[in-house]
């Protein structure tokens, strides 16, 4: 199988209002932190554009190495949870590989340009994941989430979970009473090199009751499948 491999992309420098070059990943490092009229303020959402022809390359790497059946058009968002508004999409694409213990993957290319990635029963994210001039983010940096939590679903080293209901408890805080989570919704995601990891939890209750149902139903699947508790690699294409 061959390895997947990042396209060559032409660099491109963007200005601010005084004609400095922006050294995004950077930019506030000699303020301490950035200044609050940064905040909600995106002036160059184009340095983004490269993040299309990451994902083209990850979704023509992924259909080349892997068994997978393709389904491509807006209607793949249809029973995603949080989708984007079809007038905002640019192209969608399910994968869904050959085996029901893998998970299934759906990537979303955006006008904003950004990218957002669906898998398995509820896991969801996008990129970048904010794009204001406070956040100061880098299109590499970016990219580079954007192909280790895909290649590590994609390989295995991903997991999720639902936990048993149970009632959220409220403890007494600094600043008062807070609820706890009550049932939650998990994930764990391991690069297959062992170079990064990632996790989260979220509140239960803020998933639809029949999604989480369904969502429920497959991992019990999958953990049946698959005594580790994660995902099935995804079977290569012979």
């Amino acid at each position: 199988m061959a390895a997947y491999e990042r396209p060559y992309i032409e660099p491109v420098e963007f200005r601010d209002d005084a004609g400095r070059v922006i050294d995004y990943g950077n930019r506030w490092t000699s303020l301490g932190g950035p200044p609050d009229e940064s905040y909600s303020v995106d002036d160059h959402p184009e340095r983004f554009a490269p993040l299309h022809t990451v994902a083209e390359a990850l979704l023509e790497h992924l259909v080349t190495a892997y068994e997978v059946d393709v389904d491509e058009g807006p209607h793949v968002i249809a029973d995603l949870l949080h989708p984007p508004a079809v007038t905002d999409i640019v192209r969608a694409v399910r994968l869904t590989p050959k085996d029901d213990a893998s998970a299934p993957l759906v990537l979303v290319l955006t006008g904003y340009p950004g990218v957002r990635l669906y898998a398995g029963a509820l896991f969801t994210t996008a990129y970048p994941s904010c794009g204001c001039d406070a956040c100061d983010e880098r299109w590499d940096a970016v990219a580079d989430e954007l192909e280790w939590q895909t290649l590590s679903i994609v390989g295995g080293g991903f997991a999720e979970e639902v936990s048993e209901p149970r009632r959220p408890r409220w403890s007494l805080g600094r600043h008062g009473l807070v609820q706890g989570m009550g049932q939650t919704v998990s994930y764990r995601l391991r690069a297959l090199d062992g170079t990064s990891e990632q996790s989260g939890q979220s509140r239960a209750e803020s998933v639809p009751a029949p999604v989480l149902e369904q969502a429920q139903a497959r991992l019990g699947l999958v953990a049946a499948a698959n005594p580790a508790g994660s995902w099935r690699p995804w079977p290569p294409r012979r």
